[in-house]
């Protein structure tokens, strides 16, 4: 096995299983005890959590990736924005919403990523009426399907496929309701075409994204199939360098109306609505609003799986007790008068019998 090497990364900067788990990336395999595993930049990338720092290790690579160890790490970091300091930011959140102290230590080293674009816009194409466990599923074997493998030690990782690998598909559209993409498949179909015969280079379009201003980012997102405006947001804030874009789906919804008392008279986010959160938020939070938003998803996103868990086992119990309730009651025998002529039993006669 590849030797480690410590990215010198503190827990408070950076914790591994909440930031990959989260909702922002979908890839990432759980491996071995603090262990992730991903295919990244050509290469199985191993990741460990240690209580002090964060360590990485190469599985594996393609042939035609960069093998210069030094290029891998100044990738990973890069993917991990591990210039950016959590804790500064924390510090200045929690001048603004003192409550904020207490998100940030239950969601302590929650970062956001720096991702690749077309691996994020299409991931999060399949987030629409989603959940994470899905969403997971299906980025994987979209990956499988048009992906490259690496072969390592602890299994087979697939890269992410580059638009034209998939353009190579004569059938996208069927090709991944087949897969279970369901209404989602035309979505991926129509924006492949769009990018191929837009640009001769669609990932180069793309990244160039990363140079315009959030408006115009999110103006060309749009374009595309499947893309509205929260996940349009989403590539935008986890690709495309726009720390103040602040993506509103259901958990970020309910935090401005619960935490920050948002009144819109809406019950759902409509475009409307949507505006009006993302407002508050980033009038909070300011430049790197996108980031608060990550540990505020994370916070809610825990408090909603408890509370499922707490109703899943409350129901449990219910209908273990309803089945206590309804056994069925085996009838008692007859009880027959010790003296014929007097049919009144005393009440101790009858207690003891049934206990027989």
């Amino acid at each position: 096995m590849p030797a480690w090497t410590d990215l010198k990364i503190k827990p408070s900067e950076l914790r591994l299983d909440p930031t990959l788990t989260c909702g922002q990336a979908f890839r990432w395999q759980s491996t071995g005890p603090s262990e992730w595993t991903c295919a990244l930049f050509g290469h199985a990338i191993d990741l460990k959590q240690t209580p002090t720092t964060i360590l990485f290790r190469t599985l594996g690579h393609l042939k035609t990736a960069p093998t210069d160890h030094s290029h891998v790490e100044s990738s990973l970091r890069d993917y991990l924005q591990l210039h950016i300091s959590l804790e500064t930011l924390c510090d200045t959140w929690t001048i603004v919403d003192p409550d904020f102290a207490k998100l940030r230590k239950a969601q302590e080293g929650v970062r956001t990523l720096r991702q690749p674009v077309v691996e994020t816009l299409f991931a999060f194409i399949a987030s629409s009426n989603n959940n994470i466990k899905r969403i997971t599923m299906l980025v994987n074997k979209f990956c499988a399907r048009f992906g490259t493998p690496i072969e390592t030690n602890k299994g087979i990782f697939y890269t992410f496929p580059e638009v034209k690998d998939i353009a190579r598909c004569v059938d996208i559209e069927g090709t991944l309701k087949e897969l279970g993409f369901g209404y989602r498949a035309k979505y991926y179909a129509k924006t492949v075409a769009l990018l191929c015969d837009s640009h001769e280079c669609p990932e180069i379009f793309l990244l160039g994204l990363r140079d315009k201003s959030l408006e115009e980012a999110r103006k060309a997102l749009l374009q595309l199939s499947g893309v509205g405006p929260k996940v349009a947001d989403c590539v935008c804030l986890m690709a495309l360098d726009k720390p103040g874009a602040v993506p509103v789906d259901t958990h970020i919804w309910q935090v401005a109306l619960r935490r920050y008392q948002l009144v819109t008279g809406q019950k759902a986010p409509s475009t409307k609505a949507y505006e009006a959160a993302q407002q508050l938020i980033i009038a909070l939070f300011g430049p790197f609003a996108g980031w608060a938003q990550g540990m505020l998803f994370s916070g809610d996103l825990d408090t909603a799986e408890s509370s499922a868990a707490a109703v899943k086992k409350e129901l449990a119990a219910s209908k273990r007790k309803a089945k206590v309730d309804v056994l069925p009651v085996k009838p008692a025998k007859p009880i027959k008068p010790e003296n014929p002529t007097n049919p009144e039993i005393p009440a101790s006669s009858i207690k003891m019998r049934l206990r027989k």
